[in-house]
């Protein structure tokens, strides 16, 4: 694995951080806490796109940069920096971009090359009201009338689900537990609704609730034979999962930045906190934890761009740098007192919002369990 950053990344990076500090950043802080009109949403997406952000995984045919899975982690700790809230859209976009790589040709000229050009919002639901972490309780249900299908169900904690031009929707198609299931893409004209869900943090995206009440879908928006739908989901969690840990850690990257230009602006007994013993020992815990968590991250993602299984390595940069990320905001939070828990402080808001990604994308819990399952070969659900 090569630990350095190329030159052609450290370009990348640096010009999107900028980008991020004059353009987005003022936008995050003055939607903190509200919904990103989908409008102003979308014109995000299309400023964020010649950077590779949303369009990156694309191939170059359907408009995208066909970017390597690190080069993408990078980005997206940047922008998770700025703005979690857009980072989560932003790598929604991406989820659903990868899905519509097995969509049939006609569909990928009318979502993916949209999606590309961040003409179309798109999410994916998988988790319902009964069926979080169980995935095979999905109840979702597709009956098949003449040359469509007809779905009813209730979907539950979809990202950009209410801002979704179209879903990709894991669906049940008959009983069995996995040989039931598959992937319908629906439009939103084909009747779908949504509403949104208000959290305690990271309200400045789209987390919704979808509702399918006899919503009639093509029989060719099938995207894989039933049986078929948990593999392909399987493979793509283990490639965003790294990309979640690198996000929270880049809200951690964040509260480590206020935390050490707090300590050297707020003075105690005669000197700045940062020339307190406990204080230093503190920042150096945080950004010792900050780059084992990033090293985790990044040896998935270089797995994944040398072919190799990432899995387990997936799983463990997942719970182990969204937990760190949790480690480090809470002491940035500490390091400012009781100025911490103030909303005049970017750390409050950090403090919400880092809470939220070990439960995404598969809990911690779930996690250790993947790992240990693939090291003593016994399932333990």
């Amino acid at each position: 694995m090569e630990f350095g950053i190329s030159e052609e990344q450290q370009i990348m990076i640096d010009s999107l951080r900028k980008f991020l500090q004059a353009e987005i950043k003022p936008i995050a802080e003055r939607y903190k806490d509200q919904l990103i009109p989908k409008a102003e949403m979308k014109n995000i997406l299309k400023q964020l796109l010649d950077f590779g952000l949303g369009n990156g995984p694309i191939p170059e045919a359907y408009g995208g940069f066909d970017l390597d899975a690190v080069t993408i982690g990078l980005l997206q700790h940047e922008l998770a920096r700025i703005s979690p809230d857009i980072a989560i859209t932003v790598l929604i976009q991406m989820t659903a971009g990868k899905l519509m790589s097995i969509a049939p040709e006609a569909l990928k000229e009318k979502y993916l090359k949209p999606l590309a050009a961040g003409e179309k919002i798109g999410c994916v639901a998988m988790s319902e009201p009964g069926a979080g972490s169980e995935v095979t309780a999905v109840n979702c249900r597709a009956r098949q009338d003449g040359d469509s299908y007809v779905l009813n169900g209730e979907k539950m904690w979809i990202s950009s689900g209410d801002y979704s031009d179209f879903t990709i929707c894991l669906t049940r198609v008959n009983p069995d537990p996995v040989g039931g299931l598959t992937l319908f893409l629906v439009d939103r004209e084909h009747g779908y609704e949504s509403t949104n869900i208000h959290k305690t943090a990271l309200n400045s995206q789209s987390t919704a609730q979808l509702f399918f009440d006899d919503v009639r879908v093509p029989a060719e928006n099938m995207l894989v034979q039933p049986g078929e739908a948990l593999k392909t989901l399987l493979t793509l969690l283990a490639s965003s999962r790294p990309l979640v840990a690198l996000m929270a850690l880049g809200i951690g990257q964040a509260a480590l930045d206020e935390a050490i230009n707090y300590s050297l602006e707020r003075t105690q007994y005669s000197k700045p906190i940062a020339g307190h013993q406990l204080i230093q020992a503190k920042i150096a815990e945080m950004a010792t934890k900050l780059e084992a968590g990033k090293l985790l991250a990044f040896r998935a993602l270089d797995n994944i761009d040398n072919k190799v299984r990432s899995d387990v390595s997936s799983a463990m940069s997942k719970w182990f740098g969204t937990e760190l990320a949790c480690e480090i905001v809470n002491d940035a939070v500490q390091i400012h007192g009781g100025n911490g828990i103030t909303r005049e402080f970017a750390v409050e808001y950090m403090q919400r919002a880092v809470r939220v990604f070990p439960f995404t994308e598969g809990t911690t819990e779930i996690q250790k369990l993947l790992i240990g399952r693939a090291l003593l070969g016994v399932p333990a659900f």
